[in-house]
């Protein structure tokens, strides 16, 4: 994003907000209620209009990208769609969509994924499950399972860990652990870091839409200060 600026019902949400997210980042992004973080992180996937400034994702403007299977976003509920209510599974699922097509059914490679992220959140059983019994913790392990379905190159998490009990932010760290290891990068709004601090490479602060803080930034300067690599 460079020079990011989002103005909602008349207010400014983002004001010139420079962030260019690296490949193998784990990413935090923090800041008070208001301050503008889930408006940032659906700025940068497009799914709200920049007001002014511009938005790329692998190169790309939000819409003319069409790679979705590199991204796995977890948004803070579960959307409360009408019709026959979804099971965990079917939810999961889901996250095989990008990387299918119409004339392709559902494969032992998507079924395997689906069954591994599944037993990475702990849900595996209840699977059959409708989706929308679940309590809300229960609802944030059945999108991250979402997520890790679909395989992304980069996962986009907002407040994974919102009404999760300490058991499963754990489990979340583990699953992020093995994540990063194999190279994924990662970027995660959050109040509180608790077991996901060990895997923060970088984190930014905002305060009322601006960038208050940026921790690779400060690491740079510091460098360029002292004469040390970064």
């Amino acid at each position: 994003m460079t020079g990011g600026h989002v103005r909602l019902e008349g207010r400014d949400v983002l004001r010139g907000i420079d962030l260019t997210v690296e490949p193998g980042d784990v990413l935090a992004v923090m800041g008070p209620n208001g301050a503008g973080k889930s408006t940032l992180i659906k700025a940068l996937l497009g799914l709200i209009p920049l007001s002014s400034g511009r938005t790329e994702i692998f190169g790309a403007a939000p819409a003319r990208f069409r790679d979705w299977k590199r991204i796995g976003y977890v948004p803070q509920r579960l959307p409360m769609g009408g019709g026959v209510p979804a099971t965990v599974r079917e939810v999961v699922s889901s996250g095989r969509v990008a990387r299918q097509s119409r004339w392709r059914p559902t494969s032992a490679a998507d079924r395997a994924a689906v069954d591994s992220a599944l037993e990475a959140v702990g849900l595996s059983h209840r699977a059959r499950d409708s989706a929308h019994l679940l309590s809300g913790g229960q609802q944030q392990r059945v999108l991250i399972a979402r997520a890790l379905a679909g395989e992304p190159e980069v996962f986009v998490m907002d407040e994974p860990t919102a009404g999760v009990d300490a058991a499963s932010q754990a489990a979340l760290a583990r699953t992020l652990r093995d994540l990063t290891a194999a190279g994924r990068t990662v970027v995660l709004v959050t109040h509180e870091l608790g077991p996901l601090a060990p895997l923060i490479t970088r984190s930014i602060v905002l305060d009322h839409g601006r960038m208050a803080n940026d921790s690779a930034a400060l690491t740079a300067h510091l460098s360029t200060e002292t004469g040390t690599p970064a």
